[in-house]
Order: structure tokens, then sequence, then C-alpha cells
């Protein structure tokens, strides 16, 4: 039951749409975005052709700039693709292999969604609509710069951005009929992942510089056939 729950919630990760759309303004030489969702400066997004670009600056849900990394790249706009998120679950020390072992590159393996394991899992009887409730822990991280960086700028330049893609994740639960909706849920903000933990419980759990959002939710299955 535990790894069917676990891909589950994958495929809710799988399902988030990453894309964004954008207007070219020619004055201000920028990209006019009514909802950047989880764009963030120093991340790169791509169009619709697959060129690449590396965002310089921004006002969230107002516009970016950024800078061709694919040569020749025309202006940006239209369809704009975010980073996909990087889907890990396991346990704590799990999850550190997993992960280092998947790439040297942290850009291209964030921003990171983890389903902490293991489970609680409330299974439900045959006259219950409800197939089964879980709490779910989720982390939500994306690299930082511990060198450069003010605890603002952790929160603005990093944290933020994670809310917004948990909000997403929330979102995709919604217009996915087989869940029940999410009225209410527990964020848990880190400035420096790793390092504000009590007793350093999750210390080095991932061998980068990481900041985000840890996300407490209880999620509720309907039956597949319940017509909720």
């Amino acid at each position: 039951m535990t790894k069917e729950v676990s891909q589950l919630i994958k495929d809710i990760v799988l399902d988030m749409n990453n894309t964004i759309f954008g207007v070219y303004d020619s004055v201000n030489l920028r990209t006019n975005i009514c909802n950047t969702k989880w764009a963030r400066i120093g991340k790169t997004v791509t169009n619709s052709a697959g060129d690449e670009y590396r965002i310089t600056d921004m006002i969230v849900d107002e516009w970016i700039k950024v800078t061709p990394v694919t040569p020749n790249a025309p202006i940006l706009e239209d369809l704009i693709n975010l980073p996909n998120p990087f889907w890990i679950t396991g346990t704590k020390i799990a999850t550190n292999r997993e992960w280092t072992i998947s790439g040297k590159n942290v850009t291209e393996k964030t921003p990171i969604i983890w389903l902490l394991q293991t489970l609680r899992i409330t299974k439900y009887g045959r006259e219950n609509t409800l197939d089964f409730n879980t709490d779910v822990r989720l982390f939500f991280l994306d690299e930082t710069n511990v060198l450069n960086y003010y605890t603002e700028d952790h929160l603005d330049l990093v944290v933020f951005p994670m809310e917004r893609l948990v909000l997403e994740f929330l979102d995709t639960i919604t217009r996915t009929r087989q869940y029940k909706t999410v009225e209410d849920y527990e964020l848990i903000t880190f400035s420096r992942f790793g390092v504000e933990q009590n007793e350093g419980m999750f210390k080095n759990i991932l061998d980068a510089n990481l900041s985000g959002v840890e996300l407490r939710i209880g999620l509720e299955k309907y039956k597949e056939n319940c017509k909720c």
C-alpha cells in the first residue's frame, strides 16, 4: 500500500503544469508574465522550441528578463517552460544516496520535491466513498547561495518560489477529481535547509546548499468508482 500511495503522489507531481505564458516588451526588453509561478533569478527556462534562457531579473507576476543560453535563441515569449521538479522519495539515508548519484549538476536536479517515508495510511471499508487517507510530508527545495545570501535573500529568492511550487502541487490535487480538495495544510520554511531543525534531524540529508519549505497535508483519495 505504501508503494502504491508513493506512486500516486509521484503521479500528482508529474501532472503539475510547469508552463507560463509571456508577451515580449520590446521597449523595456523583458517578457511580461502575469503568473511567474516558481520562476526565480538564476534558473533557466525554455521556449516551445527547446531554446534555453537564464533569468537575470524579475518582478513576481509581472515580468522576467533573461539571457539566452542557446546560441541565436529568439526573443522569449508565448509558451515558456519552467524546470520540472526532481521527484524523489525515501528515507533520509536512501534519499541522499539516490539524489547524489543522479548527477553532479545541482541546477539540473532542482527544484526537488521529496516525499519523506514512511507514510501513515488509513484504509476505508467498502461502504465508504473514500479509499484511503494518508498524512504526507513533502519537502520543496531549491539551491541557494550560502555565501552571498542574507536570511531575507534566502526567503525572497528561494523560499517564496518554493511556496509557489507548493501551490501548484495543491492546485493539481484540486484538478484531479479522484482526490478530496485539500482545505488545510501546514507549511514549515527553511531559509537554510539542513541546519535549522531541532537536534539536527535533517542535517546533511542532501549534499547541497538548499532552501525551501516542508508541506504537511492529509491526502484523501476517493474510490475509483465514486462519482463525487
